[in-house]
């Protein structure tokens, strides 16, 4: 029996090292999703902590072992001073007096990384142990395995850490882990048969399942999300929308206004700007930039805004009088939930009408400013625009003679490009003869070589590393911001002038479910999943002229030639690639293809948003599960509660038979053909007492003798309890 025990013994050592491994899953992200430095070596120290755990060591040499590990690891990343030297004593307690005052009065962010680490490093010391008892001792896995799948889904959900994977190793690991624990609990019991073919019986099967399993998942189709992100839900309800703008790290999609460093990924965000009922669809401008620094786009110049009245000409001249117009009219509806301090407008505008909102406008720049939108978030304005249609046979013709100021200010470059930029413009544009064709050719350059649109694993350039040298000879993976300002600077280094532009694209159509929209328009959606970015050239007999570098993106412009009556670019919309999400808070973003979907849900006016079920229907899981995970311990104490005080031969069977469930549960089942008594001694076997048997046996006479004196209920009761609390342990 012993051997067996020993032998049950090495399995549940198996099942911790799965616990181990699942444990290990909760600490791969924090290096995506924090500060943490230096994951291999917490791992380790981890590892060697459930080791430690594992071989039962007397306490007090566990506890020494795990204290000197903790202290070499606190010396080799953080201790200045040398271990043997004694003056580490000195600064630990120095550490310690600090922090702790620091801890108490509740300011965490002056905390030291010492103490901090010492914090994280005791953490995993008190999970190595109580993971420990909970695999080891109390047999209980399926708790912690639902807790790391709620984990992962959050982490996957609300940060920018990807968990596909982590899914997955979750999942063979759990299966494998709650496969060989059902095996431990059958074995019990079973002397005849021998240990490893049974261990070799069960274990090819259960290998088989998991293999067959990931090659399935894997292999099998996926649906896309069918739910809408519930972060972009979440954010426009915190008043943190505009943080780390323009710090280069992972940040959060939409309109900002600091795009000095741009580069690294975004979050997606879905939630609605505006809602536009137009004419003729195209990109919606906001801004635009002049000076590249190296790292991101500044202007030259403060803006100076200058006010205008509601009804007068704006004065944005994007266009000569040479460029041919129709007359359109769109009217934007803002969305309270995300207020623009700024205007939209289309290509051509000429006027705004609206009625509270204050408005002035920087022609120069093209930005228009409100003074008071927060006063007015839902009221609307009406835009009166000349929707232009370029000619290419007169931009062939242009004659290209820029006023000096206009060429020399944007064909601004940093003295410290690197040549290679220089040398890649001359190479794309020595065979084109015209501005527009040597435009064309950087345009197009990007769909022929390589180059990828991707939003996720974007690189930040090193401080001594040029944005788009980087973007055009290194990583070729970007969005937008990375497209756009590299045809810009191009095109400079090509001396031809050219700027970097901001907004948003056309949106999805859609109707708006608080107006209905005016006869001969087309109403659109658009989200911070809109935000974009791109590049305008300059042509002296025409003006300013929209290209559109960005891969999956069509030129929001139309373009007519004389040998072909049809627009080069029939259409205004833009289309964007698979997968595509949006830029971040401070670098306009495209909208994925798929979310027109979300779209037309958003736009329905009797949907209600899915969090407003989601969010009730998953607590109420999660607490249906912990009700069924713990089922055992409030079922204890209710029955406890419940036979002290109700003497019945019913009550009395009812409470043996909930022992026996009980455990069954913790997986000493009793077998076909085994009698009650022979059920009892395995037991006693188990917990090192007679207390099963004096329980069967006081069953018996009250049961079946009938003998129901006071002392013998008493006496049952207690050894009932004994044997409760022993079973739930």
């Amino acid at each position: 029996m012993r051997r067996k025990i020993g032998q049950i013994q090495w399995l549940r050592y198996l099942i911790f090292v799965c616990g181990f491994l699942l444990f290990w899953e909760w600490l791969r992200p924090l290096d995506q999703i924090s500060d943490t430095g230096n994951l291999p070596i917490f791992v380790v120290f981890t590892a060697i902590c459930f080791l430690l755990s594992a071989l039962k060591l007397r306490w007090w040499v566990s506890f020494l072992l795990k204290f000197v590990l903790m202290l070499i690891v606190l010396q080799v990343f953080l201790i200045q001073e040398n271990l043997i030297s004694g003056s580490w004593l000195t600064f630990i307690l120095t550490e310690l007096q600090n922090n702790l005052q620091f801890l108490f009065t509740g300011d965490f962010v002056s905390l030291t990384p010492f103490f901090r680490t010492l914090l994280f490093l005791t953490l995993l010391w008190l999970m190595s142990y109580l993971l420990y008892y909970w695999f080891i001792v109390a047999n209980r896995i399926f708790f912690f395995i639902i807790m790391t799948f709620l984990y992962i889904g959050i982490l996957d959900t609300f940060t920018p850490y990807d968990g596909s994977g982590a899914i997955v190793r979750v999942f063979l690991i759990s299966f494998f882990a709650m496969g060989i624990s059902t095996f431990a609990r059958l074995y019990q019991g079973r002397e005849k048969r021998k240990f490893p073919k049974q261990v070799l019986l069960w274990s090819i099967p259960l290998l088989s399942i998991l293999a067959v399993s990931a090659a399935v998942g894997y292999a099998a189709p996926k649906l896309p999300p069918q739910w809408a992100d519930p972060v972009p839900f979440i954010q426009t309800m915190s008043d943190n929308n505009n943080e780390n703008e323009g710090e280069g790290g992972i940040q959060k999609v939409g309109y900002g206004e600091n795009d000095s460093r741009l580069g690294g990924p975004f979050v997606q965000d879905n939630s609605i700007a505006f809602w536009a009922a137009t004419e003729a669809s195209g990109y919606w401008r906001v801004d635009s930039k002049d000076v590249y620094t190296g790292k991101g786009w500044e202007r030259s110049r403060e803006a100076e805004p200058q006010s205008f009245q509601s009804g007068d000409q704006v004065g944005i001249d994007l266009y000569t009088e040479n460029v041919a117009t129709e007359a359109r009219e769109a009217i934007v509806y803002p969305s309270q939930n995300q207020v623009l301090d700024r205007l939209v407008y289309p290509y051509g505008v000429q006027t705004f009408f609206s009625g509270q909102v204050g408005a002035a406008v920087d022609s120069d720049f093209g930005v228009v400013e409100t003074f008071n939108r927060a006063q007015y978030p839902d009221e609307n304005y009406t835009i009166a625009f000349e929707e232009p249609q370029y000619n290419i046979d007169d931009l062939r013709n242009d004659s290209e003679l820029d006023d000096d100021n206009t060429h020399y200010r944007y064909t601004q470059l940093p003295e410290y490009l690197p040549e290679r930029v220089r040398e890649l413009a001359d190479e794309i544009t020595s065979s084109a003869d015209t501005r527009y064709d040597k435009a064309k050719a950087v345009e197009q350059y990007f769909n022929q070589n390589g180059f990828q649109y991707q939003t996720q694993d974007i690189p930040v350039p090193e401080d001594d590393q040029d944005y788009v040298d980087q973007f055009l000879f290194e990583s070729k993976i970007g969005y937008c911001d990375n497209f756009s300002s590299a045809m810009v600077v191009l095109l400079r280094a090509a001396d031809i002038p050219a700027r970097w532009v901001k907004g948003f694209t056309a949106g999805q159509p859609g109707s708006n479910p608080s107006v209905s929209t005016p006869d001969g328009m087309s109403s659109y959606l658009v989200t911070n999943g809109n935000a974009h970015s791109w590049v305008e050239v300059y042509f002296p007999e025409t003006g300013w002229v929209p290209f559109e570098p960005t891969q999956g993106f069509a030129n929001p412009a139309e373009f007519t030639s004389e040998e072909d009556e049809a627009p080069e670019t029939p259409e205004a919309e833009t289309e964007t690639p698979e997968e595509e999400q949006s830029p971040a808070p401070e670098q306009p973003e495209e909208q994925q293809q798929e979310e027109e979907q979300v779209a037309d849900s958003q736009t329905d006016s009797n949907s209600v948003h899915p969090l407003y079920w989601i969010i009730p229907s998953a607590v109420l899981l999660i607490a249906a599960l912990a009700l069924y995970v713990t089922r055992y311990k409030w079922l204890t104490a209710y029955y406890i509660r419940k036979y002290r005080n109700e003497r019945s031969e019913e009550t009395y069977e009812k409470a043996y038979h909930y022992l026996l469930r009980l455990l069954a549960h913790k997986g000493f089942k009793r077998h076909s053909g085994q009698t009650l008594r022979e059920y009892a001694i395995t037991i006693d076997r188990e917990f090192g007492n007679k207390q099963m048997s004096e329980l069967t046996s006081e069953y018996e006479r009250i049961l079946y003798r009938n003998e129901k004196s006071a002392p013998a209920w008493i006496n049952a009761v207690e050894l009932w309890e004994n044997l409760i609390k022993q079973a739930a342990s």
